[in-house]
């Protein structure tokens, strides 16, 4: 059966996919013995199947987003862009 992209459950997409630590390590450029350190300390989701840790790309995703530095700079940013655009209007 083939499921279009955009159909989620309870925020995860059915076609999310997982990393292992080397996968991740290369899509996030964080090094491996980083990313265990924040999975040790339970800052960062995964999971443990036969000895291999997982970790899913939308939690970690989110996980990242939640470390921006000037999160109220963006929201800042975000609510002038909007104003100008309605003022244009």
């Amino acid at each position: 059966m083939i499921l279009p992209d955009n159909i989620a459950e309870t925020g995860i997409t059915l076609r999310d996919q997982y990393f292992d630590l080397r996968g991740l390590s290369v899509y996030s450029a964080l090094g491996v013995s980083t990313l265990r350190d924040y999975i040790r300390a339970g800052k960062l989701p995964a999971f443990k199947v036969k000895g291999k840790v997982l970790i899913r790309k939308s939690e970690f995703d989110r996980w990242m987003e939640a470390q921006r530095i000037n999160k109220k700079a963006d929201i800042a940013k975000i609510a002038n862009e909007a104003l100008n655009s309605l003022n244009r209007n």
